[in-house]
């Protein structure tokens, strides 16, 4: 076994299994299966110096081994890690603190060979956050628009900041990113405890509070994206430590106002290996310690501070139902599809418009 959780429980993991990879794999793989061949696999295998592994040396995957019927998407990872630590973030960063990226013909490489098993592939960047070196970012989509594809990937709400990247992602198939808002910009009050919102993210980028100072951003950033056909994925968390009863009427209310296209919702989940886990951990409010069948992130595993753990299940299943509901749907599609009407920002590719006002 390996990954994150494997690579944060490893004892845990071996009671599951005969070895456990802790680390990034690739520096240990050749080894693992080596003494595997031999009859002589060890109980652990550790990366050393840990998460120093360089994409530069990525090997090229096996896609020729997959059957592309089988699949609606393909991944390809163009970077590892992130520059932020949020506390509740169970990503590569528990596998790396460095931000490193694959070089552009590598990423290119993988994409050309993944073409000759399906040549109009739809592909997921499989990044924590694309785009943080902007230039190096440039220069990929410049060869991607080469390539005739269709994409999306995960990235922060400062792509928003760069238009000659948004164009880019326009003219090379991005079809859409997925952004991790978390938290709806609403004040109703001054305390949590008076409906307040403005909190709602402060400390939860445990380097500089990152996160808590994008949100008086967040819909300037959707209606910018948006504008360049490029859709917006909205995440939230429900369960953060300054969210009351109120947080899901702000969720649905704040998805019909700002235009996004598509949105998620989960809970706040405590994962082993994270900051958030030891800290609730200390504060005695992980409802059942181990019970890493509550990591689903559609399952509660805390108790919640400013609600209970009922009215949390309950507010959550209320917000799906609504925001996923026929008529929601159609009318957030409706949406887009007028704004790329008249969109400064979108016409440059005639197919691709063509093809998004028809969806």
């Amino acid at each position: 076994m390996g990954g994150i959780t494997a690579s944060s429980l490893p004892e845990q993991s071996k009671e599951f299994c005969t070895s456990v990879v802790i680390g990034e794999g690739e520096p240990l793989w050749p080894e693992v299966l080596r003494d595997f061949e031999n009859g002589s696999l060890k109980p652990f295998y550790t990366q050393s110096p840990p998460g120093q592994f360089d994409l530069r040396d990525a090997p090229l995957p096996r896609f020729d081994l997959l059957d592309p019927t089988k699949y609606n998407r393909l991944t390809v990872q163009t970077s590892r890690g992130c520059p932020h630590k949020c506390e509740f973030c169970a990503s590569s960063i528990l596998l790396t603190s460095r931000y490193k990226l694959k070089p552009v013909e590598k990423v290119i490489a993988e994409i050309r060979e993944i073409k000759k098993i399906w040549p109009r592939p739809f592909i997921e960047f499989a990044d924590d956050n694309s785009f943080v070196h902007r230039e190096h970012y440039k220069r990929l989509l410049r060869e991607l628009a080469n390539e005739k594809l269709r994409w999306f990937t995960e990235a922060d709400v400062r792509v928003a900041e760069d238009d000659e990247l948004l164009g880019l992602m326009r003219d090379s198939g991005c079809q859409q990113v997925l952004i991790g808002l978390e938290s709806p910009p609403v004040l109703h009050g001054s305390s949590p405890g008076e409906g307040g919102r403005r909190a709602t993210l402060d400390g939860i980028e445990l380097k500089n509070n990152w996160k808590a100072r994008q949100q008086d951003f967040y819909r300037e950033a959707i209606a910018k994206i948006q504008s360049y056909g490029v859709t917006v994925n909205g995440c939230f968390i429900l369960g953060l430590d300054a969210d009351t009863p109120e947080v899901f009427d702000d969720v649905l209310q704040f998805v019909r106002n700002s235009g996004l296209y598509e949105v998620q919702v989960t809970f706040m989940t405590a994962f082993p290996g994270t900051p958030l886990y030891a800290r609730l951990k200390q504060e005695g409010r992980i409802i059942r310690d181990k019970a890493w069948e509550l990591c689903t992130l559609f399952d509660i595993n805390f108790t919640p501070q400013h609600m209970s753990v009922a009215q949390l299940q309950a507010g959550f299943l209320k917000l799906v139902k609504e925001l996923y509901s026929v008529e929601e749907t159609h009318t957030r599609r409706r949406s887009f599809k007028r704004m790329l009407k008249v969109s400064p920002n979108f016409g440059r590719n005639t197919k691709r418009e063509d093809r998004l006002l028809a969806a």
